[in-house]
């Protein structure tokens, strides 16, 4: 479905036109994009709402997010897998939901039991997760349908080696052959040895699997190395169906858009489900260290964990298209390319261009 290019500027106007009149920006303020209605990324949902299952069993704990109101038959999968420490869906829980409520099913295995699980037992306790949530879904007992046939792995930062390893090894671990693999700011596979999360050879992730490798232009955790790898060694992939991709941090207006480790998370805390002790201390290390970054006068002090148009023309856009573009070729263009379509970011409120996603991969 093509974007209403009319529509999100409508309503940016509106957005704007409300702020100043109430008095909370000047005139002089330039906003950022508000997100848009129609096409990937957008706030068009097939479903009203999202439920959310739990499970707890032999040592594997995971969550199951399923489409609701209407709940459909069956849905397709996608697997996401978190990054290092944060072990509970709250801080990306608005990406889950929308993901969920765009149709698909959602699993988030944890891979860490804690902060001293060794690395070489991320990838295991991923796939035993990923397995017991299929074969819940496939008896019934989530009231929707896997379509296996339709799966799709994303992961930010060491979350993007374990989603690549899921796809390059799903024969031996017993998983749906991948459609579609978005890796977010992967990283590190190198480096400090006790930091070191192993990747999978990734000549096995298939022929015909859509590929994207994303790197922000202000992660300074991880910066592109991971993400280059995935791109280069996934050699089964044609280049016509992968590409790597770095987003840029834009200062134009206010808040800011910045590309750094932190801007592919999207919290919400639903009071249905209150915030758990291990996404609660995360939440308050990050929120602390935005207090220190203001304190000391930084150009780049906001909310890292805000939800705004670097996910809606970025991350989600972008991961929306390939599933759409894998699973029911649909938007291709939204995803991979190189064109317009997947690499624009949107604009500001005064007209000008967001900074468009930088293509890395070879024409």
């Amino acid at each position: 479905m093509r974007r209403n290019r009319l529509i999100p500027a409508f309503l940016a106007g509106l957005l704007l036109s409300s702020l100043l009149s109430s008095g909370i920006v000047n005139a002089g303020d330039i906003l950022p994009p508000t997100q848009p209605l129609q096409g990937p990324g957008g706030s068009h949902y097939a479903h009203a709402d999202v439920r959310q299952w739990h499970f707890t069993a032999e040592g594997n704990e995971y969550w199951v997010f399923t489409p609701d109101r209407p709940v459909p038959s069956s849905a397709p999968v996608v697997v996401f897998t978190h990054g290092w420490s944060v072990m509970q869906p709250d801080l990306y829980r608005a990406w889950i939901e929308h993901i969920v409520r765009r149709g698909a099913i959602l699993i988030y295995p944890r891979y860490q039991a804690t902060l001293k699980t060794p690395a070489a037992e991320f990838l295991p306790n991923a796939a035993n997760a990923v397995r017991r949530a299929i074969a819940d879904l496939q008896a019934g007992k989530l009231e929707v349908q896997p379509e296996l046939e339709h799966a799709a792995y994303i992961g930010h930062s060491a979350g993007g080696l374990i989603a690549s390893g899921l796809a390059a090894s799903w024969q031996r671990l017993g998983l749906p052959k991948p459609r579609a693999l978005m890796a977010v700011e992967p990283g590190k596979s190198r480096g400090q040895r006790w930091r070191q999360v192993p990747l999978e050879p990734l000549a096995g992730i298939p022929a015909g699997t859509l590929l994207l490798a994303l790197c922000g232009d202000e992660d300074e955790r991880v910066a592109c190395d991971d993400a280059r790898r995935i791109y280069s060694e996934s050699s089964q992939v044609a280049p016509r169906d992968k590409d790597l991709l770095l987003l840029r941090s834009d200062r134009h207006g206010s808040p800011p858009l910045l590309a750094n480790h932190a801007a592919p998370t999207a919290p919400r805390f639903d009071p249905r489900y209150p915030p758990s002790d291990s996404s609660s201390w995360l939440l308050n290390r990050v929120q602390e260290r935005v207090k220190q970054r203001l304190k000391q006068g930084l150009p780049s002090a906001h909310n890292a964990l805000a939800t705004d148009a670097m996910d809606w023309f970025g991350y989600w856009k972008l991961f929306d298209a390939l599933c759409d573009a894998a699973f029911h070729s649909q938007d291709r263009d939204y995803a991979l390319g190189g064109g317009p379509a997947q690499l624009s970011m949107g604009r500001w409120s005064d007209g000008t261009p967001v900074k468009t996603i930088q293509r890395l991969s070879a024409p």
